[in-house]
């Protein structure tokens, strides 16, 4: 079982580094992302979902998620490996989970 998580590990960092920029979401820089206690502040006070409540919305396993700033709302960024094997970018409203940014 560890062989296969680690397997899965890797191909999931090869796939990423093979990621090509152009089908990336909008960029978000990377200075309005909240740090753990930011992210605390805005869960605590209703202002985000918790990833776990959104992630069923999603198709395919989560990689990467940060929560930032976007048009002045917040937004997780996440990076989904599909059952296929494919990368993707989405954007997630964090307080009412919807998808603004990439494909269902």
């Amino acid at each position: 079982m560890k062989q296969i998580c680690l397997l899965s590990s890797v191909v999931t960092l090869f796939l990423l580094a093979q990621a090509p920029a152009a089908f990336s979401a909008p960029a978000l820089a990377d200075s309005a992302c909240l740090g753990a206690a930011g992210i605390q502040e805005a869960l605590v006070a209703g202002q985000a979902l918790r990833l776990a409540d959104i992630s069923h919305k999603l198709r395919g396993d989560i990689v990467k998620a940060d929560l930032c700033h976007r048009d002045g709302k917040l937004a997780y960024r996440v990076t989904i490996l599909t059952s296929e094997g494919t990368v993707r970018r989405v954007t997630v409203d964090a307080r009412s989970g919807e998808l603004v940014y990439g494909d269902h």
